[in-house]
C-alpha cells in the first residue's frame, strides 16, 4: 500500500511542486489577490507546460527574477504605479545608492526561497511524463481559468460608470495577482509617459471660465492643504491637549461644521478642487481652483510635498502642473522619499520674493501633514504624549502642521500686503486594534463620521476678532467657496450660494470609495477609554 502511494506521488510530484510554487508566487507578488487565485496560478502554469514545455521554462524564469527583484520595492513602496516609475526612471545615482543602502537582508529571504522552489520545480520536471489526449480537459480549464481572471476587472468597470471620472477596464483589477502585476508594469510604465507629457503641456491650455466679475480683496492668497487630520484631534476644536497653540489663539474664521467630500486625497480633492458638470456628471479637468485663478489673471503658485506622479498623487499635481510656477519635492508617487513640510516654507519664502511685484498671488501649498507612518511625519521627534508612539507621533504632526501655518502667515506678515489664507485637511482618519492601548492607531476608513470631519480655517490680515462657526459646510461646494473667496464672479458658478454664510447645506453626501452616502447617517468613531 504504501509502495503504491510512494509510486503514486512520485509520479505527480512535479504538478504537487508546481502547486507550491503558484502558492509562492501569489504570495510574492504585490497585487492584492483573492482566495482562489493560487487555482488560477497554478493553471496559468500548467496549460502553459502542456502547451509547450521551453515555454513554460522560460514563463518561470521570467515570473521568477522580476518578482524576487521586485519584492524588496514593494516592501517599502507598495504595488507599481506610474509614480514608483518616475522615481525609478528619472532618479540620480546617489539616490539610487541611497534606496540600496536602506535594503536589508531580510527583504530577501522570501524572495530567495521563491528561487529556490523554482530550481526544484526544474529538476523535479526532468522527472515527469506527461500524458496526451487532454484536450478537452485542457479546453475547459482554460475557460474557467479565463472567467477567473476576467469576471472581477468587468464587474468593477460597470460599476465604475457612474463615477466622476471616465473609466477603463483594465486587467490590472483581476484577482489573479501574477497577472494583475505584469498589466500594471505596462500600464505603469504608459501611464508615466502619458502622465508626463499631460503635465508638461497643462500650463499652455487656455482656461475655459467664462468671468462676469473679477474684485480681490487682498494681494497674498494662501491655500494650505493639510493630510489626515481628524477634526477632534485638533485643540481649537476641543481635544484636551494642545495640538494647534497658534490656530487655538488667532484671530480668523473657524468652522466647526466642514465635512470632507471623501475619506482619501485622490477622491477628496477630486470632488473639492475640480467642478463637476451638472449635465454629464463627470469631472471636466479643465475647470479647476487653478484655471479659475488664472482666468482672473492671478499669479499662480503650487508647492507641494506630495508625489507628482502616481496613482493617487496625479488628481493633484494635474492642478498643480497647470500654475504658472509649480514646484514638487518628489520626483515621482508621495512615498518614494520623505521631505520635510519644512520644504515648503522655504520654498515659498522664495517664491513670495521672486514674484514680489507681480498683481494679484494665489500660493497653494500641499502638504504630506499626518500622513501614515506618523512618526516619520516628525523624524521620530515626539513633542506630545498621547497614550502610545504612533498616537503621539499623531498628535504631535498636527502641532507641527500648526507651526507651519504661524510660520507661513508671519512670512506674510512681512510682506505688508493685504492677505488671506485658507487651510483645510483633506480627510480625516479611523481608529484601529481599539482592544490593544498599546496597539491603538489611526488609518484610511469609510464608515465613520470622523473619516470626513476635518478642520477649516480662514485667516486675513482685516481679521478684528475670532469668529468660530458650526455651520455644515460640504466640501463639495469648496469650489464656490474659492471662488467667493478670490472675490471671482463666473458664469458656471452659481452666485447665489454663499459658503461663508450661516446657513446650512442640507442632505449632505459623501463619497465612501463606492457611492455617495448620506453623511448623517455614518456611525460615530469615538477614542476608547481604557482602565
Amino acid at each position: 500500500m504504501l509502495k503504491k502511494i510512494r509510486c503514486y506521488l512520485e509520479a505527480r510530484l512535479f504538478y504537487i511542486w508546481l502547486l507550491f510554487f503558484s502558492a509562492l508566487t501569489v504570495f510574492i507578488s504585490p497585487e492584492s489577490t483573492i482566495h482562489y487565485a493560487i487555482v488560477s496560478t497554478y493553471l496559468v502554469y500548467y496549460l502553459v507546460y502542456a502547451v509547450n514545455r521551453k515555454l513554460f521554462f522560460w514563463l518561470v524564469g521570467f515570473i521568477t527574477i522580476t518578482l524576487f527583484l521586485y519584492y524588496p520595492v514593494d516592501l517599502r513602496y507598495g504595488s507599481l504605479n506610474s509614480g514608483i516609475v518616475a522615481a525609478f526612471i528619472e532618479t540620480n545615482m546617489d539616490e539610487s545608492l541611497s534606496f540600496l543602502q536602506q535594503l536589508k537582508i531580510s527583504n530577501f529571504f522570501i524572495p530567495l526561497i521563491f528561487v529556490f522552489s523554482a530550481f526544484i520545480l526544474f529538476r523535479v520536471e526532468k522527472y515527469n511524463k506527461p500524458t496526451d489526449n487532454k484536450k478537452i480537459l485542457h479546453s475547459i480549464l482554460f475557460l474557467i481559468l479565463l472567467f477567473s481572471i476576467l469576471w472581477l476587472p468587468t464587474k468593477l468597470y460597470v460599476k465604475q460608470l457612474d463615477g466622476l471620472e471616465d473609466t477603463a477596464w483594465s486587467l490590472t483589477n483581476t484577482p489573479v495577482n501574477v497577472i494583475a502585476f505584469y498589466t500594471n508594469i505596462y500600464e505603469s510604465i504608459n501611464s508615466y509617459y502619458n502622465e508626463k507629457n499631460e503635465l508638461e503641456n497643462l500650463i499652455n491650455i487656455p482656461s475655459p471660465w467664462q468671468l462676469s466679475s473679477v474684485q480681490p480683496k487682498y494681494k497674498n492668497y494662501v491655500l494650505i492643504i493639510g493630510e489626515s487630520v481628524r477634526r477632534d484631534w485638533v485643540s481649537t476644536y476641543g481635544f484636551h491637549l494642545p495640538t494647534t497653540p497658534f490656530l487655538d489663539q488667532t484671530k480668523g474664521y473657524i468652522n466647526s461644521g466642514y465635512i470632507s467630500a471623501a475619506p482619501a486625497t485622490y477622491h477628496s480633492l477630486l470632488y473639492s478642487l475640480y467642478l463637476k458638470d451638472q449635465k454629464t456628471k463627470k469631472v471636466n479637468y479643465a475647470y479647476n481652483i487653478i484655471t479659475l485663478a488664472k482666468a482672473a489673471n492671478f499669479k499662480t503658485i503650487w508647492l507641494s510635498n506630495q508625489g507628482s506622479m502616481g496613482k493617487y498623487d496625479t488628481i493633484a499635481s494635474r492642478i498643480g502642473a497647470s500654475a504658472d510656477v509649480h514646484l514638487f519635492t518628489k520626483k515621482g508617487a508621495f512615498n518614494t522619499s520623505y521631505v520635510d513640510d519644512d520644504k515648503l516654507l522655504e520654498m515659498f519664502a522664495a517664491q513670495m520674493n521672486q514674484t514680489a511685484t507681480e498683481g494679484n498671488r494665489l500660493f497653494v501649498l500641499h502638504l504630506m501633514g499626518s500622513h501614515a507612518k506618523f512618526c516619520d511625519r516628525v523624524n521620530d521627534k515626539v513633542t506630545i504624549d498621547f497614550v502610545n508612539k504612533s498616537l503621539s507621533c499623531y498628535a504631535s504632526s498636527i502641532l507641527k502642521t500648526d507651526a507651519l501655518i504661524e510660520n507661513v502667515v508671519a512670512l506674510l506678515k512681512q510682506q505688508q500686503q493685504r492677505y488671506s489664507l485658507i487651510y483645510f485637511s483633506d480627510h480625516g482618519l479611523s481608529y484601529i486594534n481599539k482592544e490593544d492601548k498599546n496597539e491603538l492607531s489611526l488609518t484610511h476608513g469609510s464608515e465613520f463620521k470622523q473619516n470626513y470631519e476635518v478642520p477649516f480655517f480662514k485667516l486675513s490680515s482685516d481679521d478684528t476678532h475670532r469668529k468660530i462657526v458650526n455651520v455644515q459646510r460640504s466640501a463639495m461646494h469648496f469650489m464656490y467657496g474659492f471662488a467667493q473667496w478670490l472675490g471671482i464672479q463666473a458664469q458656471e458658478l452659481n452666485t447665489d450660494y454663499d459658503f461663508f454664510s450661516e446657513k446650512n447645506d442640507t442632505d449632505i453626501k459623501v463619497f465612501n470609495f463606492e457611492k455617495e452616502v448620506p453623511f448623517a447617517e455614518l456611525k460615530e468613531d469615538k477614542l476608547p477609554v481604557y482602565k
